[in-house]
């Protein structure tokens, strides 16, 4: 973030500076895949900057989203924002949501994310939260025990850029995680590097080895996603199958 982009964004950031777009998550190969429903659209919603506002990357503008406010008031905010767009979805659709994993350990937002829960199953959807990688934790049983109350209710739990920060295996230790998300410098040109095959493949086993899924991030050819298909990637997103579109959110 350049000093210049710092001055102009406001010392309170709120999600009324944020622009949002959606990426679609796709199914990787031709077999279906059963269980989270591979007939569901699925959508990432993306958090980004407002222009008007703040002219650093999205990376940038998030870490000044969560260190200017408490995290699960900017996450209640996209969250209620979130599934306002997902109820108005003419048919059953998926919608990830980045959140902080400090937001799982507050009372008030679980019951935020209980309750709409509540509608999203009503309305036929399904909801998932990607937990981003921001550091330590304090609380990981109360945010593990909480998680687990999110699944019983029917909500998918993700770890988001799995590879890019601080993994967090004692998350899944605990058996909490439904997907794992490899980020887009792990992906990248996996097709001619075997280093990177050889990372994927870990993930892979230690996915199957918790149950879950892995979604690759950043898939931008049809070699990438070959390769992760040979490798038994459940699920891909990235430029080769949806560039990101700004919505109404």
């Amino acid at each position: 973030m350049t000093p210049d982009s710092a001055r102009m964004l406001p010392i309170t950031v709120t999600t009324g500076h944020c622009a949002f777009a959606l990426q679609r998550i796709a199914l990787v190969g031709e077999s279906p895949q059963t269980q989270f429903g591979s007939a569901w659209p699925w959508f990432e919603l993306l958090i980004r900057p407002n222009q008007q506002f703040f002219r650093g990357s999205p990376g940038a503008f998030i870490d000044k989203l969560y260190a200017e406010r408490a995290p699960e008031d900017t996450d209640a905010e996209v969250l209620g924002r979130a599934i306002d767009w997902l109820l108005a979805c003419a048919e059953p659709t998926r919608l990830s949501v980045n959140i902080h994993p400090h937001s799982l350990t507050r009372t008030r937002f679980m019951d935020q994310v209980i309750a709409a829960q509540r509608k999203v199953h009503r309305g036929g959807h399904s909801l998932c939260l990607e937990l981003v990688e921001f550091g330590e934790c304090p609380h990981r049983s109360l945010l593990a025990s909480n998680a687990h109350r999110l699944r019983d209710a029917g909500v998918l739990i993700a770890l988001d850029d799995f590879g890019s920060r601080l993994n967090c295996f004692d998350l899944c230790a605990e058996g909490i995680v439904d997907l794992i998300k490899v980020d887009a410098s792990v992906v990248r040109n996996i097709h001619v590097d075997g280093y990177r095959q050889a990372i994927v493949h870990s993930i892979k086993t230690l996915g199957r080895g918790i149950n879950a899924a892995i979604i690759a991030e950043g898939v931008e050819s049809q070699e990438e996603l070959h390769s992760l298909a040979r490798m038994g990637v459940e699920f891909a997103q990235g430029y080769h199958f949806h560039k990101p579109e700004v919505a109404e959110i």
